[in-house]
């Protein structure tokens, strides 16, 4: 009889506890504190930042204008109507690159389409350039051993020069090293922005520049070092920047859109803020925040400036400190150098002209 006592005492003792277990478990939901909400998407500022600092960091004397260009300075347009289109493999090697399924068999049968692409890839991969031990006579060895962004890199040099676009030795240089940069935090940030597209924006930001240096007047005494005040210079002197009048162009060659967008305003993020051109532009923020960072870098890496030009908000945006220092990380100073080396044995102190006091 007692041990039947016992049992039960001890069922009505676990019933109690379970009870109230789970009282204080509603208890405890009740009393919660809300749940704070997510960062804001495009930047967020600490209690210990500088506000006053944040706000005045685009608080500058010029702009250039947002709105959409309805037509161009006759002399400019001139120019560019002279330029033929580039070819659209461009466009859809860059997609392939995308294609997280890529496979170096596709894309060497599509570059060996065309014989003179083929033969120029091939004469470069064997040049001293990359002193390579043992010569390369396929393209699908090529990409192997160089890899895709590289042979990618070589197709829209070409495409470029077959169209008439040659760039000068430093524009050749920041182009490869835009491009190789953007490439590495486009994989670094992890936002969302693939590789491939940031190889083609890297490639083909400033194309429009080339252009203006090879067709138009230049200014006396060279255009400014500070990327800022360049824009402002070109905008006095022909009406249009080189970024604006490259995404005209990319339009014309009837390259994506977003492409398009990307090239005209990579500049933006010097002048405003992100969540001001996050607004504008939605469908490229990340494009532009890493573009426009990596441009800035590649200019750092070349000296030809000093400084970030960026606000603190699109360095954190691609989980990046906001300093030069956090993007020319070891792993990609590597390459930097040896495109610069590139740069300077394909040109060759008699190579293409040098733009004097402008290194941009």
């Amino acid at each position: 009889m007692e041990t039947g006592q016992t049992v039960w005492i001890i069922i009505y003792v676990i019933i109690g506890l379970a009870a109230v277990s789970a009282l204080v478990k509603i208890l405890s939901k009740k009393t919660a504190p809300p749940r704070k909400k997510a960062p804001a998407q495009y930047v967020s500022i600490s209690a210990q930042d500088n506000l006053d600092t944040f706000a005045t960091v685009y608080d500058l004397g010029w702009k250039p204008k947002k709105e959409l260009l309805t037509g161009i300075p006759p002399e400019v347009e001139k120019v560019i109507n002279s330029i033929d289109s580039i070819s659209p493999l461009i466009t859809d090697l860059s997609a392939r690159l995308n294609d997280p399924d890529i496979n170096p068999k596709d894309i060497s049968r599509l570059i060996i389409t065309d014989q003179g692409l083929t033969s120029f890839i091939l004469k470069r991969v064997n040049s001293p350039y990359y002193g390579l031990v043992q010569k390369v006579d396929n393209i699908f060895n090529a990409i192997v051993i160089l890899g895709y962004n590289e042979i990618y890199r070589i197709v829209m040099e070409e495409r470029a020069s077959r169209i008439g676009i040659k760039p000068s030795r430093e524009e050749w240089i920041h182009a490869n090293l835009t491009s190789t940069i953007a490439a590495y935090l486009a994989g670094a940030s992890r936002i969302g922005v693939p590789g491939g597209t940031m190889v083609t924006l890297g490639m083909l930001h400033d194309i429009a520049r080339t252009i203006m240096l090879q067709s138009l007047p230049q200014p006396e005494n060279g255009f400014s070092h500070d990327p800022r005040e360049r824009l402002r210079q070109e905008t006095e002197l022909y009406g249009i920047d080189h970024a604006t009048l490259g995404g005209i162009l990319a339009r014309r060659w009837q390259m994506p859109e977003r492409l398009s967008n990307a090239i005209g305003r990579h500049h933006w993020p010097m002048f405003w803020p992100l969540r001001e051109v996050a607004q504008a532009s939605p469908d490229v923020i990340k494009e532009l925040a890493i573009l426009s960072i990596s441009d800035i870098a590649a200019k750092n890496f070349s000296q030809d400036i000093t400084g970030t030009y960026i606000g603190d908000d699109y360095y954190r945006f691609i989980k990046k400190q906001p300093k030069i220092e956090s993007i020319l990380m070891p792993e990609i100073t590597r390459d930097l150098k040896r495109i610069r080396h590139i740069g300077e044995v394909k040109h060759g102190e008699s190579g293409a002209p040098r733009e004097g006091s402008d290194r941009e």
